[in-house]
């Protein structure tokens, strides 16, 4: 009976040690002009964090992170901001976009990250930086893996092994004039093993069809400006 009791006992640490590990892993979505601020996680939509409103002059038709568990492993992370789309009045100005997760976990080899932007610009551009933080924190910069990122730009950053957890981040910011529009899809990808091809295969996929719509839809819209 005590030999039963230990393996439940035992057992139950493990399933709650699992879920406090998947605890940890947690998306954060923050946008600011410098004065006004908006700020989400994923908590209600495990691995999807989402904003719509207006932040000072600019306004987020759709802003939509989208990391673990929608897309990715712990262990091999994809960290997207799938759809940023912004429009401003008759005033422009700089909007900093900050996507972030927590609760990534190592695999004790060399990783390659490849950080990427892309849009569709009215009257506006965009930079990216993206980095890695061993301490784990939300919007942790402590390691950088690119900088300066413009539309249409990748960079391939290979890094060694990281101690678990460590959290991924990438900050986008918008400059813009009056009656502008941005339409944009960044991200952070962990190039994986052959044997998990497959599975990235099938997240970029679905991302790629998320990235095609928001595309459609910017040309669109800026064709009717």
């Amino acid at each position: 009976m005590n030999t039963l009791r230990t393996s439940l006992t035992v057992v139950a640490l493990a399933v709650a040690a699992g879920y406090a590990s998947q605890a940890r892993a947690e998306i954060f979505l923050t946008a600011t002009d410098g004065v006004n601020t908006a700020s989400v996680n994923d908590l209600a939509t495990p691995g999807i964090a989402s904003y719509s409103g207006a932040i000072g002059n600019f306004t987020a038709s759709i802003d939509v992170g989208t990391g673990y568990p929608a897309v990715g492993l712990l262990s091999q992370p994809i960290l997207d901001l799938t759809s940023l789309d912004l429009t401003t009045g008759t005033t422009g100005g700089t909007l900093t976009v900050s996507l972030s997760e927590t609760g990534f976990t190592s695999t004790n080899e060399i990783r390659e990250f490849v950080s990427d932007i892309s849009g569709v610009y009215k009257n506006s551009q965009a930079t990216m930086n993206t980095y890695f933080d061993a301490s784990d924190i939300p919007f942790g910069t402590a390691s950088l893996l690119s900088a300066g990122l413009l539309d249409n730009q990748s960079a391939t950053v290979a890094v060694p092994p990281i101690a678990s957890p460590y959290s991924l981040t990438e900050i986008v910011t918008v400059s813009a004039g009056a009656n502008s529009l941005s339409s944009i899809d960044a991200g952070i990808i962990d190039t994986p093993e052959p044997g998990s091809l497959a599975l990235l295969g099938s997240a970029l996929l679905a991302l790629a069809g998320l990235g095609w719509w928001r595309t459609i839809t910017g040309r669109r819209r800026l064709a009717a400006a």
